[in-house]
């Protein structure tokens, strides 16, 4: 038994470190949609987002509720070690009419005319009550309010609508910054591994070249400059090429944390880079209308305008009155005790401020020039949108053509570098002026990788303009 306990043990474990090694090894495939996907569902930005509108669902029913009717409970004790004078008095009687009727008949002995208690009858002789009895009191009270009319609470239910409004907004833009972020990203990791991928070719080729060059100068049969010169271009590239392979490492970290991964998790990219390019000439970006309307930045400006507004009409409302009605029931446990308040209330209760010394006037002015404020804002966002629009879709434009232009030298520079290799082998040109071509080439490589960027930004940017408000 020991010995499969132990078998059993071994092969769980086992079975776990597999499963634990595959899960590490795994890899997480990823195209430009799927990114956006994921993104969307795992980003912590969005996920907090989506809690704010959450609260802001749970903030309408909040103010909904003051308005509807509210019930309150209370239970008081109270004790009191010293009786006073008048209350030891009171304790010879047996209840409050008693004690009424024997002050009642004092007064008219001592003043016929004083009939502040009225006729009482007379209860009979007292019965004397324990003092202790009149020492402690326990009430329970419940009270039942209904607001039937209050300004306040009209406009914070329809501000805290509005609210709802703003964190839907909030949670549309979120989402389409974070489509923006993760196209950048994906763009940025492809761009990056495939330049590190050219450069060390390059550098490999480089440095074939400078073995058989040191081969050769052996031999005498070349300028020992022309290898130094060699060498240093070789030391450059490979230099650069580290500092790239640094760059892929951290452009892959940036687009795990976009997407809200574990920045150990291995990941790889669908998409090339052509294909994107070849999507972005293929879409139809350029003939949608820009529907202001339904851009997410102006509605949230239209949005602050409101919740503006909705301030104004709540320091206007401080001008009206405030009617509740209410219910009180009290229930006393020691009927001994001292108790004139009455078991059952019914009223209505009005609150009105008839005058504050200029107060609330001062407040409403406060209140419209900050709803006039938001008003310029709106439309200041209104112009910057439209603005912003048509430069975003130039800076499309030119930077479509900024691609074409670099993708077409980037074929003429590479056509000129691998013939300049052919004659440089040959002897037919210097080290100096292969040198000159590879730098060419490699120029040619930055400029190009630097127009996808630029046309990868630029069209995200124009996309997120068109986008139409997500929910």
């Amino acid at each position: 038994m020991k010995i499969k306990l132990t078998i059993l043990g071994i092969l769980m474990f086992t079975l776990h470190y597999a499963i634990a090694q595959e899960k590490k090894d795994s890899v997480m495939r990823f195209s430009l949609a799927e990114a956006k996907d994921y993104a969307l569902k795992n980003s912590p930005i969005v996920k907090n987002s989506t809690l704010d509108l959450e609260a802001a669902k749970k903030k309408i029913w909040e103010t909904t509720a003051i308005g509807l009717p509210q019930v309150n409970t209370k239970v008081s004790y109270s004790y009191m070690p010293q009786l006073s004078s008048t209350m030891q008095e009171f304790s010879g009687f047996s209840n409050l009419n008693s004690w009424l009727y024997n002050a009642d008949q004092y007064l008219k002995a001592n003043d016929p005319s004083n009939h502040a208690f009225g006729n009482i009858p007379n209860p009979g002789a007292p019965t004397p009550i324990n003092e202790n009895d009149l020492k402690w009191s326990l009430n329970w009270d419940i009270t039942v309010t209904q607001i039937i009319f209050s300004g306040a609470y009209i406009v914070g239910l329809q501000t805290s609508k509005i609210y709802k409004g703003l964190s839907e907004y909030a949670l549309s833009k979120s989402k389409d910054d974070l489509n923006e972020s993760v196209t950048n990203a994906y763009i940025l990791v492809l761009v990056a591994s495939e330049n590190e991928a050219l450069l060390d070719s390059t550098y490999q080729n480089t440095l074939q070249i400078l073995n058989d060059m040191k081969k050769i100068s052996l031999q005498g049969l070349i300028d020992l400059t022309d290898v130094d010169q060699l060498q240093l271009t070789t030391n450059t590239l490979k230099s650069a090429k580290e500092l790239l392979n640094r760059q892929v490492d951290i452009a892959e970290r940036m687009f795990k944390f976009q997407l809200g991964l574990d920045l150990s998790t291995k990941i790889y990219l669908v998409d090339s880079i052509n294909g994107l390019i070849k999507n972005f000439e293929n879409n139809n970006i350029l003939i949608q209308n820009f529907d202001l309307d339904n851009n997410v930045d102006f509605k949230l400006a239209d949005t602050q305008a409101k919740l503006m507004k909705m301030n104004l009409l709540l320091n206007k409302s401080a001008f009206l009155p405030d009617i509740a009605a209410y219910y009180q029931h009290e229930k006393p446990f020691n009927t001994n005790a001292l108790n004139f308040n009455p078991t059952d209330i019914i009223g209505v209760s009005l609150s009105w401020s008839i005058f504050s010394s200029g107060q609330r006037l001062a407040r409403i002015s406060q209140a419209r020039y900050g709803y006039q404020k938001a008003l310029n804002s709106k439309q200041q966002a209104s112009d910057g949108l439209r603005l912003s629009y048509d430069q975003n879709k130039s800076n499309y434009l030119s930077s479509l053509d900024k691609y074409n232009t670099s993708s077409e030298n980037l074929k003429l520079a590479e056509k000129i570098y691998n013939h300049s290799l052919i004659k440089y082998k040959a002897g037919v040109i210097s080290s100096t002026e292969l040198n000159q071509t590879q730098n060419q080439y490699l120029q040619s490589q930055t400029n190009y990788f630097s127009s996808i960027l630029e046309l990868t930004s630029a069209k995200a940017k124009l996309e997120k303009l068109l986008t139409s408000i997500q929910k």
